[in-house]
């Protein structure tokens, strides 16, 4: 089990803190996780830049969602030997960011965020980014898709919903 939890420590999923004395002897140790801004220092910085956003812009959800729109656009440009289906590429691109999505028939479940820190505490900001990024990405394939993301829907996932605008 101690090598296990050294293992979890080295990767940075634990800290490990001396543990107040309780009579003879040397105290023992305590394991804690660390805050996910120390796992992810990402998130701090993207939390950072959804606040500032949210100050500055009038309307800073469709901002947020027109910037994941470019980035998404970039994204799926530079694919050339990815996918062509807008679906399969959607779901190569959220599994290397870090969202572990699994397709079922009701949408795409993302069990992961790598800005949970920051979405917990900024979501309309966070999620538009990564909805925009969602649409731009299926628009490089099929234009006039549009992408609906619902943050913390079912049992711990978003659900991102994938449709043909007419």
């Amino acid at each position: 089990m101690r090598e296990h939890l050294e293992r979890l420590r080295i990767d940075g999923r634990l800290r490990r803190i001396r543990a107040e004395a309780q009579g003879r002897g040397r105290p023992g140790w305590r394991w804690e996780a660390p805050p996910a801004y120390a796992v992810n220092p990402y998130a701090g910085l993207a939390l950072a830049l959804a606040d500032s956003l949210a100050q500055v812009a009038a309307d800073p959800v469709a901002q947020a969602r027109a910037a994941g729109v470019r980035w998404g656009a970039e994204v799926a440009s530079e694919r050339t030997d990815a996918a062509a289906d807008a679906h399969e590429l959607v779901l190569e691109v959220m599994r290397e960011q870090g969202f572990a999505p699994d397709a079922t028939a009701d949408g795409i479940l993302l069990h992961s965020c790598p800005l949970l820190a920051a979405a917990a505490r900024r979501s309309d900001v966070v999620c538009a980014v990564h909805e925009g990024l969602v649409e731009g990405i299926a628009r490089s394939r099929v234009e006039g898709t549009d992408a609906e993301l619902q943050p913390f829907q079912a049992a711990g996932a978003c659900v991102l919903h994938l449709r043909a605008v007419s």
